[in-house]
């Protein structure tokens, strides 16, 4: 059953009215974190040997023998399948055939099925059969942006109190994936120790420099003109995990930011007096490239830019063209793009490698 997700907390921290949880999307660290709360509700533990039964990809091929095999100590055991891919789809769909649809009743189920996976597109087998399957609930972890970024702060702060511009500041650097910002906030809470409050120069000297992503850095790159630059910045970030729907998104997101900047700005305000308006700030260091950015772009350009990036993103997820190859060619025809001063984005040599 597909879950919207403005219920995807009620089915995470209500009753477990699911025999298998599909938890899937490119922002990991959230997949993680639901996939711990559900087997802690389920078990009581992560760790209980007897209770949670965790399979690797090496160890796939057993999940029927153990979603079917009762505890030992009695009560709920916890399959906890990790890396999954369509390949398990299956295996998934003939567990499920062993039980009725008809007559649901979630207390007689002996086992729950937790499934983790990366991002899964619309015609992926095992999210289509996740959001038909009435035993299943598919569970989307998308990247935090925006209010959904600022509420997963202000959990992960507590009762703590960070002043605000401290927290616009670190909203502005960090980054996408539940993850990494928990990493960056805990370390933030240790040095800060037992001051009563978090100021600004705590997060610039806890994690300012840190911070710097990759995937900012290839952003920036790409709508300053540098497609040298976008090269290695893009090579790096595959090589670290990089997930290509986040890498749009961000670039997305940062369109979106220079479009209402330079609506300012042609308004008549000033480029830096326009570029502090926005909220989040944008990141000191990063001043200068937002500055270019703003400069090689105008309002119709960019318009035209956010309908290709989201045209890029719904590529990324239907054609057979692996993501990284649509996005290394779409970034760095924009960036020469930019480079050469041209006026116009055309859109048939953007996606001219499919």
């Amino acid at each position: 059953m597909k879950i919207d997700t403005r219920n995807l907390m009620v089915t995470l921290q209500g009753a477990i009215k699911f025999r298998v949880y599909l938890i899937y999307g490119e922002n990991s660290g959230l997949v993680r974190e639901r996939a711990n709360l559900l087997v802690k509700k389920i078990t009581g533990s992560t760790d209980d040997p007897f209770q949670v039964c965790v399979l690797d990809k090496e160890s796939h091929e057993r999940l029927t023998e153990e979603a079917t095999a009762l505890s030992l100590m009695g009560g709920q055991r916890a399959v906890w399948v990790r890396e999954a891919t369509d390949t398990l789809a299956k295996s998934v769909e003939v567990f499920c055939a062993l039980y009725p649809t008809d007559d649901i009743d979630p207390s007689r189920f002996d086992s729950i099925v937790i499934i983790e996976a990366g991002s899964l597109s619309p015609r992926s087998p095992l999210r289509i059969l996740a959001e038909k399957h009435p035993l299943i609930a598919a569970l989307p972890c998308y990247a935090e942006t925006g209010r959904s970024l600022e509420e997963t702060l202000r959990g992960l702060f507590g009762k703590k109190r960070i002043a605000v511009e401290a927290f616009r500041y670190l909203l502005a650097i960090s980054g996408t994936d539940r993850a990494l910002i928990r990493n960056e906030v805990e370390k933030l809470l240790l040095y800060v120790g037992a001051d009563p409050e978090i100021t600004l120069t705590h997060v610039q000297q806890a994690i300012g420099d840190g911070a710097e992503y990759s995937v900012e850095d290839v952003v920036y790159a790409v709508m300053s003109g540098q497609p040298v630059m976008v090269d290695k910045a893009l090579t790096k970030a595959i090589k670290e995990g990089v997930n290509m729907i986040a890498l749009t998104r961000s670039l997305l997101q940062h369109t979106d930011r220079l479009l209402q900047a330079r609506f300012l700005f042609e308004d008549g305000m000033p480029a830096k007096v326009a570029i502090s308006k926005l909220s989040p700030p944008v990141f000191f260091k990063r001043t200068d490239g937002f500055l270019k950015a703003l400069d090689s772009w105008n309002s119709q350009s960019l318009y035209a830019l956010l309908r290709y990036i989201q045209k890029l993103e719904f590529l990324c997820k239907q054609t057979a063209t692996p993501a990284e190859v649509l996005c290394q060619h779409f970034l760095l025809t924009i960036a020469q793009h930019v480079k050469e001063k041209k006026s116009h984005l055309d859109e048939s040599k953007l996606f001219s490698n499919l």
